[in-house]
Order: C-alpha cells, then sequence, then structure tokens
C-alpha cells in the first residue's frame, strides 16, 4: 500500500470532481490546519486510493480497495450507502483502518468490466461529523474504462413520494426469472429525492428495474413484500460522464437547489404486487357467528365449504378490499361452540408453481369475550387514526344481551358523505324507516328530516345515512328506537339517540375544482401536506365541478388517479405482464408546486384539466421531513 500512496493531499475541489471518475485528478500540497480555533468544518480531503481513479488493467484477483484521507473518519450505514456495481455473488465486507476506509472483496471479480464503487453518504471525519461529498471510484479489469451514464427517479406510484435507498437494477436481455434469481450488469441507489445515477455503463441496450430490496441481496423477492417497479422500454445511455456534468457532482445534503435541478431521464414508479402465490394465510374466529380467511393472493378460487348441520346458503360472505381476506357469516340457527369448516380450494403447489386444487380441515375455537375487547380494541385504534369519533363502552352490565352499534358523524362531511351506524355483527334485514332523523330550529321546534340509506360496498354490517336536506349551523338529532334492528344472533337493539352540528361554511375555507378533460373515470382525493392521509374522495366520469367546503387553514395535496378500468379501486402493477400500476399524478399549481395553501376562511377555484396532468412528467421534489 504505501508504494502507491501519494504525499500530498487533494484540495477539496479536486475532492468535489473525483466523484465524477472520468479522468484521473491531479494533486497539490497544502497544510494542516492549526490545532484549537473554531470547530472543524471542513469535510475529509481523500489523499490516495488503491486501485487508482479510473486505473485500468486491474487484477480480477484483488483482494481490498481502499480510501485514504487527511485524518480519521467513521462510516455511517455502510449497508445502506456502499456498494459495488456490478454487484458480486458476496456483498463487500466495509471497515475503517486508520485514516483510511477498507472495502474487503470476498470473491474474483469479473475480466474485462468497468466497476463503480459507491460511497453514498458513508465517510465523515471522526471528531465532528463532517460528511464526505457524495463518491464513487471507478475502475476497470479490462483495457478501458466504459463512460456513458444514466439517470432517473424512482417514486411510490401511489403518492409519487420519492423513494429513499431504493435499488436501481439493469439487466441485459432479462428472462421471466432473471429479476428474482440473477445479478445485474449494473446496480445503484436513490439518494432521499429518490435520484439516481447509474456510471461507467456501456453502449448497449437495458432493461431498467427497481426495487425496495429489504435482504440487501441485489434479487427481487415478492414474498417478502418488497416494491418493485420498471420501465417499459429499454434504455441506452446516451450520456458522457464528465467532470462537470450536473447528475454526478458531488452535491451537500443542504443544496437544495442544486439537487432539484439535476436532469431526469427516466422515472420509475415502485409498487406491491398483489401476490400470485395462492395459500391460506391465516384463520380465525372474529365474532361467536363470524370466521375470516386470510388468502395469499386476491380472489381465492372456493371450490368447496362444508360445515356439518349446516346449509351453504346459510354462509354469507364478504370480502376486504384486495379481495384476499373473506369473512363468513354463519346465518344458522344453531351455530356449534367449535366451528369444523371442510375446506376445497384452489392452491398453489409448490413443486409445480400452478394451482391445484387442496382441502384443510379448520377448526375455529369458540369466541371468547378477551379476544372481543382485544377487536374492539383495534376497531377503535383504526376510527383514531381515521379521525372519527368513537362512542365510550358502557360502564355498566346491561340488563338484557343487545346487539351492539354505534352512529359515527363528521361534520365536515356530513353534507356530501353522510353519516354511518356500524353493527358489531351483521344485522338482519335492518328497517331504517323505523329510524328518526330531526333538525332542531331556532324557535327549539323540531322537524322531521327525510333521509335515505346504502349498504356500504364491502362493509355488510356498515350503512351510509344521507339526510335529505341540509342546513349549516343547524343541530340535528338521529335517533334509534329500542327493538328496531336485529342482528345475526337474534340480538336487538337498544335505544341510541346520536345528536351533531353542522358547520357554517363561513368559519371555513372551501376548493372548487373545475375539472375538465375528463378522458376516463379518475378518483380525485384530497390529501394532507405530506400526503399520509386522504381527507376527501371524489370519484369523477366527467367534466363536472368538484366544491370541497369545510377546510381549515393549512396546505393541501390533490392526487389525481386514472381509474382506466373504471372499477372505482387504485390497481396495482404486474412484473410479468409488463403492467405497470394506474397512473397517479399530482395537481401542479402554474408555478409549478404541488401544494395549494389556505388561509383561514379563504375559498379558492382552480381548473383542473385532467387529460394534461395525467400525462405529466413527474420531477424532482424536496423529500419530506422525517419525524
Amino acid at each position: 500500500m504505501k508504494k502507491i500512496i501519494k504525499k500530498s493531499i487533494l484540495p477539496v475541489a479536486v475532492i468535489l470532481f473525483a466523484a465524477s471518475l472520468v479522468l484521473p485528478q491531479s494533486c497539490a500540497n497544502t497544510t494542516a490546519s492549526p490545532s484549537g480555533g473554531p470547530v472543524d468544518s471542513l469535510p475529509p480531503q481523500l489523499t490516495a486510493t488503491l486501485p487508482d481513479v479510473n486505473q485500468t488493467g486491474v487484477s480480477t484477483k484483488i483482494k481490498q480497495v481502499e480510501l485514504q484521507f487527511n485524518e480519521y473518519v467513521k462510516l455511517v450505514d455502510p449497508n445502506k450507502n456502499i456498494m459495488l456495481s456490478p454487484p458480486p455473488g458476496k456483498n463487500p465486507v466495509v471497515r475503517t483502518k486508520g485514516k483510511g476506509v477498507v472495502v474487503q472483496l470476498e470473491e474474483e471479480l469479473l475480466p474485462n468490466t468497468t466497476y463503480s464503487l459507491y460511497f453514498g453518504n458513508a465517510i465523515q471525519d471522526n471528531n465532528e461529523g463532517n460528511p464526505f461529498p457524495v463518491f464513487a471510484l471507478s475502475f476497470s479489469t479490462g483495457d478501458r474504462v466504459d463512460s456513458l451514464m444514466y439517470s432517473g427517479l424512482v417514486v411510490d406510484a401511489s403518492t409519487l413520494l420519492p423513494v429513499d435507498n431504493a435499488t436501481v437494477l439493469l439487466h441485459i436481455n432479462p428472462s421471466d426469472t432473471s429479476l428474482v434469481s440473477s445479478l445485474p450488469v449494473a446496480a445503484t441507489r436513490t439518494d432521499p429525492y429518490g435520484y439516481f445515477v447509474l456510471r461507467n455503463l456501456k453502449d448497449t441496450l437495458y432493461s431498467l428495474f427497481a426495487i425496495t430490496d429489504e435482504n440487501n441481496n441485489y434479487r427481487y423477492d415478492p414474498t417478502s413484500g418488497e416494491l418493485v417497479g420498471f420501465i417499459n422500454d429499454s434504455i441506452r445511455p446516451r450520456k458522457t460522464m464528465f467532470t462537470y456534468a450536473p447528475e454526478i457532482q458531488p452535491y451537500f445534503a443542504k443544496d437544495t437547489a442544486g439537487l432539484l435541478r439535476r436532469p431526469v431521464e427516466g422515472n420509475v414508479f415502485l409498487f406491491k404486487e398483489a401476490s400470485s402465490r395462492q395459500y391460506l394465510r391465516s384463520y380465525k374466529r372474529v365474532r361467536p357467528r363470524a370466521l375470516e380467511l386470510k388468502f395469499g393472493a386476491p380472489n381465492p378460487q372456493i371450490i368447496k365449504a362444508v360445515i356439518p348441520g349446516m346449509d351453504s346458503t346459510e354462509i354469507i360472505r364478504q370480502h376486504n378490499y384486495y379481495r384476499d381476506s373473506l369473512i363468513w357469516w354463519l346465518a344458522s340457527p344453531a351455530v356449534p361452540d367449535t366451528v369444523v369448516l371442510h375446506l376445497s380450494y384452489m392452491a398453489t403447489d409448490d413443486s409445480l408453481n400452478m394451482l391445484m386444487p387442496r382441502t384443510d380441515t379448520l377448526r375455529f375455537a369458540p369466541f371468547s369475550e378477551e379476544k372481543e375487547g382485544d377487536q374492539a380494541q383495534d376497531n377503535m385504534n383504526n376510527l383514531a387514526r381515521r379521525g372519527e369519533r368513537q362512542q365510550a363502552p358502557p360502564s355498566v352490565k346491561p340488563e338484557r344481551e343487545s346487539m351492539k352499534l354505534k352512529v359515527d358523524v363528521d361534520p365536515q362531511i356530513v353534507m356530501n358523505e353522510g353519516f354511518g351506524v356500524k353493527f358489531n355483527d351483521l344485522p338482519a334485514d335492518p328497517d331504517f324507516t323505523l329510524t328518526q332523523l330531526t333538525r332542531i330550529t331556532p324557535q327549539e321546534d323540531t322537524v322531521p328530516v327525510a333521509f335515505s340509506v346504502t349498504r356500504d360496498s364491502l362493509d355488510l354490517c356498515l350503512y351510509h345515512v344521507f339526510p335529505g336536506s341540509y342546513m349549516e349551523g343547524t343541530q340535528y338529532r338521529y335517533l334509534i328506537p329500542t327493538d328496531v334492528f336485529t342482528d345475526i344472533n337474534g340480538y336487538k337493539n337498544d335505544s341510541l339517540m346520536t345528536a351533531f352540528k353542522t358547520l357554517l361554511s363561513d368559519d371555513f375555507g372551501s376548493l372548487t375544482l373545475n375539472v375538465e378533460n375528463v378522458f376516463s373515470p379518475v378518483i380525485i382525493d384530497l390529501m394532507n401536506e405530506g400526503r399520509t392521509q386522504v381527507l376527501r374522495t371524489h370519484y369523477v366520469k366527467k367534466d363536472t365541478t368538484v366544491v370541497i367546503p369545510y377546510l381549515k387553514a393549512g396546505k393541501y395535496a390533490i392526487r389525481i388517479t386514472g381509474d382506466m378500468n373504471g372499477n372505482g379501486l387504485w390497481d396495482t402493477g404486474n412484473v410479468t405482464l409488463g403492467r405497470q400500476a394506474e397512473k397517479v399524478r399530482m395537481f401542479r399549481l402554474p408555478a409549478g408546486g404541488s401544494l395549494l395553501e389556505l388561509a383561514e376562511k379563504m375559498e379558492l377555484t382552480q381548473t383542473m384539466d385532467i387529460e394534461q396532468v395525467i400525462n405529466q412528467n413527474v420531477t424532482l421534489t424536496v423529500p419530506a421531513r422525517k419525524r
């Protein structure tokens, strides 16, 4: 090592341009900083590398790569930041040694191959934690260094938020299984902006994929829940790396403007595939007369379901949003304490990788009150996350066994979306005409209000009540008299009165969207600033005006989802079929920002061209702050 380490120290400017890895840099002498004085704010300075920058003819049997600095350094998240491209079968082992970093190679390199060793943000000085600029070292085991590059952006397909530390992979002529079983010919990782640059590429056609690579093996593992994305067409890198190329400049984290100006050649949208491996994941008794079955993939093919002593017509089925979970309500006059279910269904055979008939005998133990309490707490937690109001459990033991139900009213959405009546157990043909909705006039008179009721499309225990007339700033009461409902257990309800007051639009802001050029159904979601919560949803099939009232002062984002198949849902993609997830875009203001800011009591109107929004390119955005 001593015979190749240069005795001089590379100046800071040279360090910044060394990341381009195109031409070896010259050296200049500097002097060490005096002791004492201000706190050191300078990054470590690189003094030597082994191999040298862009060195050719490197032995395939080389055991380690080294960087030397002018001071002691430390490593931060080396498994996240440091990677070798093309990746080997065994990941390198990285450690510090004196004033240097040593990358121990665990297997031989490939002949006639250009390698890029990415260090990302892994290197900091040992005392103050000053980061060494993003750096990559290139060298070749052949007689030349490949010098083309390709840049892009990786975002979450459903939110368009940047995905940090996603692994971007290049394959040449991939087969259907290569993404799962084969190593790529080049790889890199995204930064917090979702940005990536693949360096030192050949002039050839590549297939580009991105994964979240939870196990750090550079292969896609759908069974572990990894996200995946791809570019439909093959890419051919055209840009040549050079010292001042904006794609490979070693930007500091605080240089937001520079980071946002980087060129983007391609967008990759990450999604979670619906599993294709069908099996029974779990089963349990969730209510005295309700059985839950969870499957590995959507739309399980049930051949036969037999519960001894029970007719199949006495089983009422409901499914969840993703259609991979079922709840079976047992409407038989008598249900045994332990329910035995003989279930025949199509399951994936591991050896043949195809669907084959399978029969399981499932035993459901009696439902216990302790489990019921746990389930109730889970339900209350879910409601709290959605901002819905909760009713406190009764503090005294009821005089009789009665059905459990609750009424949830959110004054911000009751005008357009009504309010919910949720039954704990499946109701038996509930007659809502026996319930009463009234409003209270300023003179304290009670006036009946007509209403309509629809059952939820997924939850058979949830009903939505829509007032026929709506008056702002008005007190309403909804009365469910005693014994008007009966559930699947034969229990009747106790009397329940729910009072709520509608809001005054003058106390809130509002947003009016003039929606134009609707070429297919779209889902319009009003989201919070961080895009972590959907506040309002509108399903639009044609040009219209959408009014969103009762908005508090703050910042909002608008998400547009192209529902091309008209099923009212966002559909994920499929790598094998080459099908992207349904297209999602964020509405942008003319200035380019994607956040609408409402002042208190502000009325804002925006025109939204759906065709233009859906077909716009996705650009770099500042990543959300980690809380």
